[in-house]
């Protein structure tokens, strides 16, 4: 065939206009939570009267709708589609929902039989079934797929499944993994003795040094849909004590206390991975013997760690853990009450949830009121 660039007036047939899900199937289901997308590659291939092909514009290309194939009506409201691929799966989970959610994108492109094809991305917010053809109009005449019912390719069948709404109860323990000792080291207490004298002078002495354990433990938390553990796609968390700055060592901190005399920092990472700086305030804390000499103890619970050093896709917590230097050295503060939202890999949310710490080392989850 001779090219002819953009001449769509002298366009009289479409030898090849199908289309077919990327998978090479002409069936296919996705969650209807307007996230997950299916991707449907369409083939064109013009021809004039000569059947020479005729390669459309991008333009000619775009204009290629999805419709229904009752109405012949383009897909608007609850269904729609785009050009654009977003990161969450396109594969709808059957079996192991972890599994199976790599499928290659697809692009436009030139088939080697000369066709042109596009591919589009398509959602759903409703749970019904839809068929889709493909319609185009060149040189002012329409054209669809669906010029053949039983054709290879003149349709496609889709399926809108049931969204998933995560809460609380579908962060259960069933989908916690726990990494105990993930990152430890000694942290630096160091003791001065000051001499006061009668005239008011305060005399330090030369200090002393003492080194004592601190741990990371990680929390890995995976919501649960029919017993099996699914993935994260993204965590949106807010009412940390710095929600807002990574740079700071409390970032996504939200407790400050103690038990027994140890220092506790619970952190909510949600997929966030750095290496940083992790920790709290400096501490000063003196406290005078008698009228001759006090005493001052210091330490800077600060320790640099990795965040969340496995590619879990999991929301990530981290429990930080500085051993006790002397009693009544680590002060107690209030905790706060941490919420976050998600969604999985196949885009479906969950409602806003909360972090309720039951002492040190327990904690819950619950629906946000």
């Amino acid at each position: 065939m001779n090219l002819k660039q953009n001449n769509d007036l002298i366009i009289t047939s479409l030898p090849t206009f199908t289309l077919i899900l990327l998978d090479g199937k002409r069936e296919g289901e996705l969650f209807a939570n307007g996230n997950m997308q299916l991707g449907i590659a369409i083939d064109i291939l013009a021809a004039n009267v000569h059947l020479d092909k005729v390669t459309l514009s991008p333009e000619q290309l775009d204009s290629i709708e999805l419709v229904d194939i009752v109405t012949h009506e383009k897909l608007t409201g609850d269904w729609t589609y785009s050009s654009d691929e977003n990161d969450y799966s396109h594969t709808y989970p059957r079996g192991d929902v972890t599994r199976g959610i790599n499928l290659s994108s697809g692009r436009d492109t030139t088939n080697d039989d000369g066709s042109q094809r596009k591919v589009y991305w398509l959602t759903t917010k409703k749970e019904e079934t839809k068929e889709i053809i493909a319609k185009i109009t060149l040189c002012g005449k329409e054209y669809l797929s669906y010029h053949n019912v039983t054709a290879d390719g003149s349709h496609i069948d889709v399926h809108g499944r049931r969204a998933i709404v995560y809460d609380s109860s579908d962060l259960s323990d069933l989908g916690h993994e726990v990494a105990l000792r993930i990152d430890s080291g000694k942290y630096e207490y160091k003791t001065t003795v000051i001499n006061h004298y009668i005239d008011g002078d305060d005399v330090p002495q030369s200090p002393s040094y003492k080194y004592f354990e601190w741990i990371k433990n990680n929390y890995y938390i995976y919501p649960i849909n029919n017993g099996q553990k699914v993935d994260v796609q993204d965590v949106e968390i807010h009412n940390t004590i710095n929600d807002n700055n990574p740079l700071m060592y409390d970032y996504l901190r939200f407790t400050h206390h103690t038990r027994a005399n140890h220092f506790y920092l619970w952190f909510l990472w949600g997929l966030y991975q750095d290496k940083k700086i992790a920790g709290a305030e400096y501490r000063r804390w003196e406290y005078q013997y008698c009228q001759y000499f006090s005493v001052l103890n210091e330490a800077t619970p600060q320790v640099r760690i990795v965040t969340k050093p496995h590619e879990k896709k999991a929301i990530s917590m981290s429990r930080l853990y500085f051993e006790n230097p002397e009693d009544g050295f680590w002060e107690d503060k209030n905790d706060y009450i941490p919420k976050f939202k998600f969604h999985d890999v196949y885009g479906n949310e969950s409602v806003l949830l909360e972090i309720i710490m039951d002492d040190a080392d327990n904690f819950h989850f619950r629906d946000a009121e």
